[in-house]
């Protein structure tokens, strides 16, 4: 029976701006019944997929979602900006961000990821990485009630899709040490969130093969070129639109914006 007959729920337009409330049946009955219909929802358009934001990599998120493992959402081509003057460009139903790491999927990771999940997991970092950047993610969900009807609603919602904004991309060889890494924001000169790398639960890189594999195993086949964001190390904060944003690696800037959301 199809998600449509079931009446779940499955996020159909790019970016809604309506609220939704759901009702308990509208909610996927368990994980993979989320990631079938989120499955159908984006694969006739080859653009999803040129990003793909992560959650449950963090022990904030899996306490809220009260999950153990990452879950995950594939981006639309048009919600990524690098190093743009201006973001997100365009309207969204909450503006707020949290800054993460991301890595870019290697050339290499093609045949690795073609083979599956074993091949996966044991294949060296560099193969499947190379490059990562500062992003700050700008999550955006119509759902009202997220937190009570859960991590299946998220993933039904693209796990709340909103933006992505990257900084220049730095080369990734596989051993990369992500040990003592701090991430600020700022926003019109005051720092708005910081954190560090230890937010997430593992190495970003480690993160990056977690999704890999969950991602096949779900069905689903990350390209090369394609960016991961791994997840909130900063909290995720309101901005103003308007307002001048300075993201900072370790106290160097390394993205700058002003909020802007596009035409009404």
């Amino acid at each position: 029976m199809s998600g449509e007959t079931l009446g779940r729920y499955v996020r159909k337009e790019l970016t809604p701006l309506s609220p939704v409330t759901l009702t308990n049946e509208q909610v996927p009955a368990d994980l993979d019944e989320a990631y079938r219909l989120l499955f159908d929802a984006v694969r006739g358009d080859e653009h999803f997929g040129a990003a793909w934001k992560l959650g449950g990599t963090t022990a904030v998120t899996r306490r809220i979602f009260k999950v153990e493992k990452l879950y995950f959402g594939p981006l639309h081509a048009s919600e990524i900006l690098v190093s743009p003057p201006v973001a997100p460009g365009r309207r969204l139903h909450e503006v707020k961000g949290e800054a993460e790491i991301a890595l870019r999927i290697a050339p290499t990771a093609a045949t690795v990821i073609a083979a599956g999940e074993a091949a996966i997991a044991a294949a060296p970092a560099g193969t499947l990485f190379d490059a990562w950047s500062v992003a700050l993610e700008l999550p955006s969900s119509p759902i009202t009630n997220l937190v009570d009807v859960g991590v299946t609603a998220l993933v039904a919602d693209r796990c709340a899709s909103g933006s992505l904004v990257l900084g220049p991309a730095t080369a990734y060889d596989g051993a990369h040490d992500w040990s003592g890494g701090k991430l600020r924001t700022e926003q019109d000169g005051v720092t708005i969130a910081e954190g560090g790398l230890e937010a997430l639960v593992a190495a970003p890189d480690v993160c990056g093969r977690d999704f890999l594999i969950e991602a096949v195993r779900h069905g689903f086949t990350p390209r090369p070129g394609a960016w991961i964001s791994t997840g909130g190390i900063t909290p995720c904060v309101g901005l103003t639109p308007g307002a001048a944003v300075v993201v900072f690696h370790d106290d160097e800037p390394v993205i700058r914006f002003q909020v802007g959301l596009g035409p009404a």
